[in-house]
């Protein structure tokens, strides 16, 4: 008798997630069994599920030239598809074909999205995959692609992907391109060299107003638009060992955006929630290496978010004081191990003392 629990262990962004969050997954799965031959699902039909292969085999078809069918990959027992849809809203780019009986778990996308809710890490998780996969895009590209060749577009919708999110993303996976946010009639474009935001383009607007603008649009669309790279495009230098991972825990946008670039371009892992309540579920879900949090947060104090983190982890906390409050706040939590206090909420102030810390 098959093991459910096993059989989820084997998708990557489930990986990080206890025996309870696996449980709350389980309880959320539905059945089903496929004859052979049977079309699971078509190219252009909604993205609204995810599928676990129990057993079986099913093959992926495309489109070729000519309108001929194309086989491009066989999956079996333990792999899964149409994940990234349900992240992205877009419709299925191929057909899934059994080619044998099979049986597997079906994730529908309003269970999906309560899970993501429990689980934030797990958007993060797919974040890192669909990243990897626009990079290997990217590589092909540059083995293959002629000047006239345009590489695939990743399509969403600001609803369900919002777009700190979306930067964040192309950020991640070194994008060479550009992003193009709709919004009603306007639109809206970043533009990307080596995951660097070279330029953003608003209506004429200043750029930093522009940033502002798009990051508070609630709903749209996002479409990101890389190019076939160059050779020197590629970064040739060797990955670190260990990548350091920060979870910074504030209410504004713009500071999560100002700290996430800064520790970004140092090499950091960086992961933004508004709460601490996500801050506390990230805790548990991942391996965080240190957490950064305001004094005040929507759901709690940020000495409050701390005492509460110590019951799961006792990573280094830095909590964003100001010099005028920092004994106040230090008082507070009187001879706790683990917690740092700034003189100031200036970036430079916080990568000094992150940077102590992990100097120390």
């Amino acid at each position: 008798m098959f093991q459910i629990s096993e059989i989820l262990k084997k998708v990557p962004f489930f990986q990080t997630l206890s025996k309870d969050g696996i449980g709350f997954i389980i309880e959320r799965l539905k059945f089903k069994p496929f004859e052979a031959n049977e079309t699971i699902c078509k190219i252009g039909d909604p993205g609204d599920k995810m599928y676990i292969m129990i057993s079986g085999t099913v093959k992926i078809v495309i489109s070729a030239e000519g309108g001929e069918e194309k086989v491009i990959a066989h999956l079996v027992g333990g792999d899964y598809f149409g994940e990234m849809s349900l992240l992205t809203g877009e419709v299925r780019s191929a057909t899934v074909v059994t080619t044998e009986p099979s049986e597997m778990f079906i994730l529908h996308k309003a269970d999906f999205d309560v899970i993501i809710e429990q689980y934030p890490s797990i958007t993060l998780s797919m974040s890192k995959i669909m990243s990897q996969r626009l990079r290997e895009t990217n590589e092909k590209a540059a083995k293959s692609a002629t000047p006239t060749e345009i590489a695939p577009s990743v399509k969403g919708d600001l609803a369900e992907k919002p777009l700190v999110d979306v930067l964040k993303f192309c950020e991640n996976n070194s994008l060479n391109g550009k992003v193009v946010v709709t919004h009603n009639a306007d639109e809206g474009q970043f533009f990307y060299e080596k995951g660097e935001l070279q330029k953003v383009v608003l209506d004429g607007l200043p750029e930093d107003q522009a940033l502002d603008t798009m990051l508070n649009w609630q709903s749209g669309e996002f479409i990101i638009e890389p190019r076939p790279i160059r050779m020197d495009d590629i970064d040739e230098k060797a990955a670190p060992s260990e990548v350091r991972r920060i979870i910074i825990v504030n209410n504004s946008m713009v500071v999560q955006k100002m700290m996430q670039r800064a520790f970004d371009s140092m090499g950091y892992e960086v992961y933004a929630v508004e709460t601490a309540a996500k801050a506390l579920t990230m805790a548990k879900a991942m391996d965080p290496h240190i957490m950064i949090a305001d004094t005040k947060l929507p759901d709690a104090g940020g000495v409050d978010l701390f005492n509460q983190l110590r019951d799961v982890s006792q990573i280094p906390f830095v909590l964003l004081t100001e010099a005028s409050n920092k004994e106040q706040f230090a008082g507070k939590t009187g001879s706790a191990n683990g917690i740092h206090f700034t003189n100031s909420p200036e970036i430079g102030e916080i990568v000094r003392i992150v940077e102590g810390v992990f100097n120390s």
